[in-house]
């Protein structure tokens, strides 16, 4: 009979005693443990040195906070107390839980009365959670019908704006009300098993074929997405309260058979069914291991693993698009390093879609895997007609190489409309290239596109043309490896072994040219639904989209778009990607970023958030310094998290709020820099000398940032007006935009600054202090909030 037994914890709850009992001693507990970790149970295995083993089997139910006590104290010391013996101490080496009954937890986690989650946001959608442990639309209405699916879709972007609390703080402390007591509230491990039903319950009513999908395709995948959010969210939960565990195992099962059936039928959402690995994914951690092995295999099924060998029959053609101070270089590299021989145009070639530069053919010493040849049709373009060859079924791939002109170019080639015709292998060559990659990603979902990480180099010689080119080196070397049937992640090696030195060479792994196989990468730039928000941090996928069109004139008016802030699309999401493309852009290209943890200005840490507003307001923001504002109602806002699972340690999400989502891409980009830069020096992630370290300094360099971001041809006026709005909603002084960039000199871009650097900042200070001491002064004042973006004006809205 085994012998009964009582395992004690001390955890900062108190004493926590579990009865079970042994079922081996000494030398056979380690083999026990093994043998029984796989069957329904809590099972341990409290190893000594020098003394015996035990293996113990917990006695059923085991209280929540109970199990996530224990499981936090593995690896630690515990007492085993044997009936009628003094405790023997050893160490906790091991827990198995598995299909083990969880019972409520006593205290906050008891739920009395409905909890209103969206208290005392006017105007808010409603959203209760029932003692029962599901939501509800009414604190008194059954979560049954349309009220239903009201719900888990507004608990669905309610989670979403959240990124570290979980179901175990349903109310996270107000970072600018600290006089406010924090509440203790709770979803307990039980209710959420009821919480589990709810959303299994919606995806059986809006399954792919069922009668809801046929009749509102549109409104089913949405309540699936809904349901998938509340799952992930659970098994994140799991990762704060191990006594979620059970929960989550059953909840990521939920997730795969979804993933399986969405699928085969005309009301199936590919994008959800993507959306639901990369949330896998994401939970990994959270996942028995066996999950996270089919999570995985479901990640590698995403992407294209090779290019599609067996259907490119006949000679292969790639065209080089490039800008006109390169091209003739270019031309010259191909032949005099690579060995490639101009010849006479195919008759079957067509002509080049920009008349003022016709082509000039080139074939490779090297052949395709059937024999035939492989040819490169060159050209000089320019923005408005360099992807004009991805509608055209003769080529296969294109190699785009020009400056980024800030990235003004990159959106004004995204803007041009080509319909991709036939398989295309697209290369884009120029400075930054990942931060506009979602653009061109929308425009050709399609291709295999491979995106510069960093400015990618080259030499031009004494006469003027390119002497060599980092963007024809890889160009080639993902020519060679076509031509021998590689994997994109043979690509990948043959491009990494052909580029050039760049300091994110420090990274494992890192190539300049991010293709299909860097899905961890790819996936925080894509926006597959095109909400503003990228799809790697897209806890909801709202498929109830509505375009929001940009209205100049009005951006800084409050308008109320009429629709939930998940739901905005169109150019509003649009520029809110390119606000956020457009600062990793300012982070690389400008020292007075270089203060970034990890170096992380280098890695692309900037990704969109998606919108929120004052009704659904973004929580888990880190604030550091800041004066006490409200979030939901600021224009924009950039939450940073530090996470191990970021190159550099640093992860940031760039929001709008919704209010504003008609306002010019222009001007979201430049108020997003500035939030984001606000708020690296209130977090202290910004930092270096003298000038820096004074507000006047500080507010000097959001300056020189602005300026920078402005420098886009167009109209002048258009763009002193948007230099004014920023001043005016940053509630800084009238500062002359003339003085400010005549201090981002040709010297600053020799050096690659672009926008704004430690030499610029003390040219202004100097300029400010001799030519408007005025000004001078109210950039040195005192008032936290000068510098800061101001509460938008929204009355009662």
């Amino acid at each position: 009979m085994p012998t009964e037994v009582i395992v004690r914890i001390r955890s900062p709850r108190g004493i926590v005693d579990l009865p079970g009992a042994v079922d081996a001693v000494g030398p056979a507990a380690s083999s026990a443990f093994e043998e029984r970790k796989s069957t329904p149970g809590i099972h341990l295995l409290a190893a000594a040195t020098g003394d015996s083993d035990y293996a113990i089997s917990l006695q059923a139910p085991v209280p929540a906070e109970s199990l996530t006590a224990l499981r936090e104290h593995e690896g630690d010391a515990v007492l085993v107390i044997f009936p009628g013996r003094t405790p023997v101490r050893r160490r906790l080496q091991a827990v198995s839980v598995s299909t083990v009954e969880v019972v409520p937890d006593p205290g906050v986690a008891s739920q009395a009365a409905p909890l209103d989650l969206t208290a005392g946001r006017e105007g808010a959608a409603p959203l209760w959670l029932l003692p029962v442990g599901v939501f509800s639309t009414s604190p008194a209405l059954g979560p049954d019908g349309a009220a239903a699916r009201d719900a888990l879709v507004t608990a669905a972007r309610w989670i979403s704006s959240r990124r570290t609390s979980t179901f175990t703080q349903l109310f996270p402390p107000s970072a600018f009300h600290p006089e406010e007591p924090v509440r203790k509230e709770r979803l307990s491990a039980g209710r959420g098993m009821a919480l589990l039903d709810q959303a299994r319950a919606a995806i059986e009513v809006a399954a792919v074929g069922g009668e809801e999908a046929k009749r509102d395709p549109v409104g089913a995948a949405t309540l699936r997405s809904a349901a998938v959010t509340v799952l992930s969210h659970l098994i994140a939960t799991s990762l704060d309260d191990r006594g979620f565990a059970p929960v989550a195992e059953r909840a990521a099962e939920e997730i795969f058979a979804l993933i399986e059936k969405e699928a085969g039928d005309e009301a199936a959402r590919p994008a959800l069914r993507a959306h639901a690995i990369h949330l896998l994914q994401l939970r990994a951690p959270a996942l028995t291991a066996a999950q996270q092995e089919r999570a995985r295999g479901l990640v590698r099924g995403l992407l294209r693993e090779a290019p599609p060998y067996d259907e490119l029959t006949g000679p292969w053609s790639f065209a080089i698009c490039s800008a006109s101070e390169f091209h003739e270089g270019e031309c010259r590299i191909l032949v005099s390093k690579y060995g490639f021989k101009q010849i006479p145009l195919p008759p079957e070639a067509p002509p080049s879609p920009s008349g003022w530069s016709p082509y000039r053919a080139f074939e490779a010493p090297f052949k395709t895997p059937a024999g035939e040849p492989i040819r490169v049709f060159a050209r000089t373009a320019m923005p408005r007609d360099e992807n004009l060859e991805m509608g055209m079924t003769f080529f296969i791939g294109l190699l785009i190489n020009r400056h980024a002109q800030l990235g003004a170019f990159d959106l004004r080639a995204a803007a041009v409309k080509v319909r991709q015709e036939g398989y295309k292998l697209m290369m884009n060559s120029q400075c930054a290239g990942l931060t506009t990659r979602f653009a061109i990603s929308q425009v050709f979902p399609d291709a295999d596109i491979y995106s510069s990480w960093d400015s990618t180099y080259f030499r031009v010689g004494s006469d003027g043309a390119v002497s060599s080119s980092e963007g024809i080196d890889c160009f080639v070397a993902a020519l060679r490896g076509m031509s021998e049937r590689a994997s994109h992640a043979e690509l990948d090696a043959r491009i990494r072994e052909a580029q050039w030195h760049h300091p994110q060479a420090q990274v494992p792994g890192f190539s300049q040219f991010v293709g299909p196989s860097h899905p961890l990468v790819v996936a925080r730039y894509s926006d597959v639904n095109r909400d503003g928000r990228a799809d790697y941090y897209d806890g909801f996928l709202d498929f109830q989209l509505t375009d929001i069109a940009e209205d100049i004139g009005a951006s800084m008016t409050p308008r109320d778009p009429g629709v939930s802030a998940s739901q905005i699309s169109g150019d509003a999401a649009a520029g809110l990607n390119w606000a956020a493309g457009s600062i990793n852009r300012v982070a690389q290209y400008s020292d007075i970023w270089a203060g970034l943890a990890g170096h992380s200005e280098l890695y692309y840490v900037f990704q969109s958030g998606g919108f929120y507003s004052h009704r659904e307001p973004p929580h888990d923001v880190p604030t550091g310094k800041a004066a006490q504002q409200d979030l939901g109602r600021l224009p924009a806002v950039t939450r940073y998290q530090e996470t191990k699972d970021a190159l550099g340690g640093l992860s940031v999400e760039v929001m709008f709020h919704s209010h504003l989502s008609h306002a010019a891409q222009e001007l979201k980009r430049v108020l997003c820099a500035a939030d984001a830069m606000r708020r690296a020096f209130d977090l202290g992630y910004l930092s270096g000398g003298e000038a820096l370290s004074t507000p006047r300094g500080q507010r000097c360099a959001m300056l020189l940032t602005m300026a920078g971001l402005l420098e886009f041809p167009a109209d002048q006026n258009f763009i002193d007006g948007l230099w004014s709005m920023a001043l005016k909603a940053l509630r800084l002084p009238e500062v002359s935009r003339s003085t400010v960039r005549a201090c981002i000199t040709d010297e600053d871009h020799e050096m690659s600054n672009y926008y704004g650097s430690r030499r610029g900042l003390g040219q202004l200070l100097a300029a400010l202090a001799k030519s408007d001491p005025v000004t001078f002064e109210q950039l040195g004042t005192d008032d936290p909030l000068v510098g800061r973006l101001a509460e938008l004006e929204l009355g009662g809205a």
